[in-house]
């Protein structure tokens, strides 16, 4: 407001102040009143001001061309209003005033009567300019800063990046490139909403601000602690850029620090979700000379941290770009797989220890391209994954699983079991358990055949969300297990939480089994505690006449591996199960 505001008079004589500060308090404004520049100095920096009428001439070591100066030298003092009271009217005094940084000036003898006007005027027009710095910053905000997290954005850490690098250029230091991906993210956005979305990504913005501001090599870039050398580019990504590093290795200590920060379990309400990365690094000027080529490689070398289980860490290598290639080149194919029906199911058979038959199998899905030949379900499934692929995959591969299991019936085989394997983002996926459902329908197979196997990592994700999942299923009627058991973050102990029928023992835990290896002894402790949990056992992977005899004297429910028969492809997988009942 105008009529309040406060005016510093700085004038060494007396009968100008009282009559300046009467002209102004008599059209609503407040006054202070100072006798020397050094007094005027103090009082702003207690008092502040909106606008600073100032006297010229005055006596002692500060006149007011330095005490003009002076005040624009304080912090957020660049466009307070300062008029310059002066009987000086030479041409050099008034440039010496607007250089020392005045606003305006007015000659004695003052003309009392305009003052206050005069006065009103600039205080209207300093308003103003105010009003369109502040838009300006508003302005710039939006352009450079990221609203949810407000960390710079991808324009700023551009900008900022390119900067740097010619800082580096110059001064022939070293930089590292940090680009991170929050592993899952898609998945809880889609199953707990935006919202929740919304708090992970704030969430995880703060434990980077915390991660860097424990650096060592992050103090040593100079930067503040707002995150000048951290963004967020868009989505989950997330960059950092170190610079002045000593040693690559030393961009892998923060790596490591982010990594463990970003895994701590975060509270949402009632759910208890753990959020991991998968970080890339790319080093200047090792990996590239331009702020493009090191986001670039070091997105490439996050890709490969992804792929090769997330949660860790990666150095770019030249070898990444030919893999980018291959990856870029194996996902178009695989958006068209479906419809140029290159997929196909093969089926492994699950060996009943107790009665001594094979009692079911499990379906597996296979990939022929007839220009990449046979690509490995290590390779395609994790790509279908990330790119989401996998849900229409995964409704396919359930579906034609169903189906084969009701041909095989009505032919007279005595399947007890269809195995599917169901990926978490499937599980996760809207409406999962009503589609498992309408493909039952569809197909006419008893719900107790089927069975999907889910992973591990589904159950780390939220169990009240997923145990609502696996509740829904489980009053369809079909069978669940756990794929691959022991490669994971579950345990026993939080597997009771859960409607799982079965475990499967992953094969590296077969290995060497029975020898000195510690192998036998976590699979016959993992039967026991899935006994007494009621759960049935499956060991994958039993390729000798050992490993089976031992899995028998451990009193193991199930097996499945090379030495009873390798997956095949469905007319071969029939002639196997028909054979298997004769020889029976």
């Amino acid at each position: 407001m105008l009529d309040q505001a406060h005016i510093l008079i700085i004038d060494d004589d007396p009968m100008i102040r009282f009559l300046v500060a009467k002209a102004l308090q008599a059209i609503g404004l407040r006054t202070t009143e100072a006798a020397s520049g050094e007094q005027g100095l103090t009082l702003f920096e207690q008092y502040g001001a909106q606008a600073v009428l100032l006297d010229v001439m005055m006596p002692g070591g500060m006149d007011g061309f330095n005490t003009c100066a002076k005040l624009r030298q304080l912090p957020d003092n660049q466009h307070i209003p300062i008029l310059m009271m002066t009987g000086l009217e030479d041409l050099d005094s008034i440039n010496r005033a607007f250089e020392a940084g005045a606003t305006d000036f007015i000659t004695k003898p003052i003309n009392i009567a305009l003052l206050g006007h005069r006065v009103r005027y600039m205080l209207k027009a300093s308003h103003t300019t105010n009003r369109l710095l502040e838009s300006e910053r508003r302005l710039h905000r939006m352009a450079y800063f990221d609203n949810l997290t407000e960390l710079p954005n991808r324009q700023f850490f551009r900008e900022y990046l390119q900067h740097m690098i010619a800082l580096a250029q110059r001064q022939k230091c070293k930089m590292a490139v940090l680009f991170l991906d929050l592993d899952g993210f898609k998945r809880i956005n889609d199953t707990l909403g935006h919202h929740a979305g919304d708090q992970i990504l704030q969430e995880a913005s703060e434990r980077l601000r915390k991660s860097l501001r424990a650096s060592d090599l992050f103090a040593r870039t100079g930067r503040t602690e707002e995150g000048n050398s951290l963004a967020r580019l868009g989505g989950d990504e997330f960059t950092v850029l170190l610079s002045t590093i000593s040693r690559n290795e030393d961009a892998a200590a923060v790596a490591e620090r982010i990594r463990i920060n970003l895994s701590q379990p975060l509270i949402l309400g009632s759910h208890e979700l753990y959020i991991t990365s998968s970080i890339g690094i790319a080093i200047y000027p090792d990996d590239g000379d331009s702020g493009e080529d090191l986001l670039k490689n070091a997105d490439l070398a996050m890709y490969h941290a992804k792929r090769d289980g997330a949660n860790i860490y990666r150095y770019f290598s030249n070898r990444m770009t030919e893999a980018a290639v291959h990856r870029f080149n194996l996902e178009n194919h695989l958006r068209k797989a479906l419809e140029h029906s290159e997929l196909e199911l093969h089926y492994q058979p699950l060996f009943d220890l107790a009665i001594k038959r094979f009692s079911g199998v499990e379906a597996l899905l296979r990939w022929k391209n007839p220009e990449l030949g046979q690509i490995s379900p290590a390779e395609f499934i994790p790509l279908a994954e990330e790119t989401g692929l996998i849900i229409n995959i995964g409704s396919w591969v359930l579906n034609q699983a169903c189906r084969q299991a009701v041909a095989w019936i009505k032919q007279g085989l005595s399947l007890k079991r269809m195995a599917v394997n169901i990926s978490t983002m499937q599980l996760l996926h809207k409406s999962f358990p009503a589609l498992v459902e309408k493909i039952l329908t569809e197909t006419g197979l008893e719900p107790s055949i089927l069975e999907l196997e889910l992973t591990e990592s589904a159950l780390i994700f939220d169990e009240d969300t997923v145990l609502d999942v696996l509740l829904s299923l489980k009053k369809i009627g079909v069978q669940l297990a756990i794929d691959d058991f022991g490669t994971g973050y579950s345990s026993l102990s939080r597997l009771k939480n859960f409607p799982i029928d079965r475990l499967k023992i992953d094969q590296s835990f077969i290995r060497d089994i029975g020898q000195t290896s510690d192998n036998g002894a976590i699979a016959v402790a993992v039967i026991a505690m899935a006994e007494s949990m009621n759960m049935q056992v499956t060991c994958e992977g039993v390729e000798t006449e050992d490993q089976l005899t031992f899995l028998k004297k451990k009193h193991c429910n199930e097996v499945q591996g090379y030495l009873l028969s390798r997956p095949l492809p469905s007319v071969q997988a029939q002639a196997f199960l028909l054979g298997a009942v004769h020889r029976d």
